[in-house]
């Protein structure tokens, strides 16, 4: 797919993953009527992708909305970072248009639904002169909001699967991804869960002191200088990030926002009974327990007793023994 680098004229570009059960081919359609065509890609593999990212660069577009889910971002600015670095060319600004399954980073964006007017109003919004700092994770050299491992990766390991069967009964379109999402926990995450002994993990700071929150991000005992162990133990979740949610608006990580030179670093060991006896207060972000630990670092790594499920940004990358989560040391501008 060759792409020509002529100068774009509204400025915004709009790239949509093709695969993403919200792209569909009417939407694609709509958003065309709704941006000049040159500046509407649509991505299909990763080819497509790295030619998009080359695209953009060479016509200088300030700034570049992601039609997709978390990991539609993750990808998509990979790509855009590696061809503005090597074209020595300022990294645009980046949003996203609510048109994934979890939708993480579009709720910590205030992105609009997926309406004719909601599309309408980001588009604008895009084109409008307001940015913002978004602090991300690096891992293994990817910017992220989130990566983690465990009972997070296994469940999503879980919806895919449940997706992919529903589809081939031909159901899947049938139910929102709540639907789908609940099915996947029910059917799958927890007769696994119950049936599978919890890994050990250990989480040592190698960064700044890190800073242990109890409730109300209240500060818990004396930072941990670097070299310290965090968290030692059973795991169900070890996992980080720069935002409040995971999909579907789940506040796993409350603190996330608390300080810009750190990111929400969670433990937790909690048993299937507590999580399901306490799921309202565990969604929106309220509850606390011993067997959650909660920290502020920049700087992490998890090591674990056997290889484990790690996802980044939604999106799986099979099983590891260890997993290091850094504080990008240079934001990304989002739209405002």
């Amino acid at each position: 797919m060759l792409i020509s680098a002529r100068p774009a004229e509204s400025r915004v570009a709009v790239v949509l993953n093709g695969r993403a059960r919200g792209v569909s081919p009417e939407l694609v359609h709509r958003i065309g009527r709704m941006v000049p065509r040159r500046d509407l890609f649509v991505s299909r593999t990763l080819g497509d992708s790295r030619e998009i990212a080359q695209a953009i660069v060479e016509r200088g577009y300030p700034a570049v909305l992601f039609g997709g889910g978390d990991g539609t971002f993750v990808q998509c600015l990979a790509d855009l970072r590696e061809r503005a670095s090597a074209e020595a060319a300022p990294l645009p600004s980046v949003g996203v248009l609510k048109l994934g399954t979890g939708n993480a980073l579009a709720r910590a964006l205030g992105a609009s639904p997926p309406t004719v007017s909601g599309l309408r109003h980001d588009l604008d919004r895009a084109a409008a002169d307001r940015r913002r700092d978004l602090p991300l994770l690096e891992v293994d050299g990817v910017l992220t909001p989130f990566a983690g491992a465990g009972l997070d990766a296994q469940i999503l390991d879980d919806f895919t699967a449940t997706t992919r069967a529903l589809d081939a009964l031909g159901v899947g379109r049938r139910l929102g991804p709540g639907a789908r999402y609940a099915l996947a926990v029910a059917s799958r995450s927890i007769p696994r869960y119950w049936a599978t002994p919890l890994v050990e993990v250990v989480a040592t700071n190698l960064g700044s002191p890190a800073i242990r929150v109890g409730a109300g991000g209240r500060p818990v005992g004396e930072p941990v200088a670097r070299g310290g162990i965090l968290y030692r133990g059973r795991c169900a979740l070890a996992a980080g990030s720069t935002i409040p949610w995971y999909g579907l608006g789940i506040r796993i990580f409350p603190h996330a926002r608390a300080r810009r030179d750190r990111f929400h670093l969670r433990c937790a060991c909690s048993s299937t009974r507590e999580i399901l006896a306490h799921l309202p207060s565990i969604w929106r972000g309220e509850y606390a327990s011993d067997t959650i630990t909660d920290w502020l670092v920049d700087d992490v790594e998890l090591r674990f007793s056997r290889p484990t499920p790690v996802q980044i940004g939604g999106d799986l990358l099979g099983a590891r023994d260890r997993l290091r989560l850094t504080l990008s040391g240079v934001p990304v501008s989002v739209f405002a």
